[in-house]
């Protein structure tokens, strides 16, 4: 396996961000003390770390280099299915370079594209969510060099526990363990989660373990793979103490840590 520290993400060898946002009934809730939703507050994150990742993205001359490919898996707002979460003239589009991303933006809001909006409708059918993102991630590997690209970033948001996630949780656990057996030459494909639970406690963030009780909790926690030496660092640049082979498992975090979360999880 190739040392990460030494990898350059570019053009020709790009990332893919996989986010898959919980889309279901209770995410009609009120975020913590906002006035606004907890769709709405997911929605407006997600916009503003593709707009963040954009700018980063711009070359010398001014010209968007294709460094990231995004996918966005909706989960909740058809019952028990997924589907693209991209709109517009993206719609129907599982994985869209950063460049087609910024040629077609959904509108504007406070003079920034935006590409997603809010959904709060029916069941939560994660498990379908990841095998869906598992297809995903497995297909962009094997196709031209993407072994030797950084691994995938799977990045879930939810407040619920998963409709279709079988006995005992199995069902979602089976796909999150293939999704992990998967690689490029740089390491394993990332899992991490944000939890909005519902639930009243202190929230936790990037821990190295959970001793709640709570089993949801724990099934996340127990779903997400450790910080990468890179999320270490911007974690700690953020301000966040963050030890050795904590996880990337944010639990009732307020808008700051969702969205730093999200920039966490977006390689420099």
């Amino acid at each position: 396996m190739h040392d990460i520290r030494n990898l350059t993400i570019s053009s020709t060898n790009p990332c893919l961000l996989v986010y898959l946002i919980d889309q279901s009934g209770s995410m009609n809730d009120k975020f913590g003390n906002a006035s606004h939703t907890k769709a709405v507050e997911v929605t407006n994150a997600i916009n503003d770390i593709i707009y963040e990742v954009g700018l980063r993205c711009i070359g010398s001359g001014g010209e968007l280099k294709n460094r990231f490919e995004i996918g966005i898996i909706g989960y909740g707002k058809q019952e028990d299915a997924v589907q693209s979460g991209w709109e517009g003239q993206l719609s129907g589009k599982w994985v869209v370079s950063i460049k087609n991303i910024f040629e077609f933006p959904l509108g504007q809001e406070n003079d920034k594209p935006i590409w997603i909006k809010p959904y709060s409708v029916s069941n939560t059918p994660m498990t379908k969510a990841f095998e869906n993102a598992k297809r995903l991630c497995s297909d962009w590997i094997n196709w031209g060099n993407h072994r030797d690209c950084h691994p995938p970033i799977i990045i879930n948001i939810t407040d619920g526990e998963a409709t279709d996630a079988g006995s005992n949780f199995n069902a979602l656990k089976n796909q999150v363990e293939q999704i992990k057996s998967l690689r490029t030459n740089y390491g394993p494909v990332n899992i991490l989660n944000i939890h909005i639970s519902t639930r009243a406690g202190d929230k936790l963030l990037f821990p190295n373990e959970v001793n709640t009780g709570d089993k949801f909790e724990k099934l996340l926690f127990e779903m997400s793979t450790p910080l990468d030496e890179n999320m270490i660092r911007i974690a700690q640049q953020k301000g966040y103490d963050v030890r050795q082979n904590a996880k990337g498992y944010v639990f009732n975090g307020n808008a700051t840590d969702l969205i730093n979360f999200l920039n966490i999880g977006t390689p420099q």
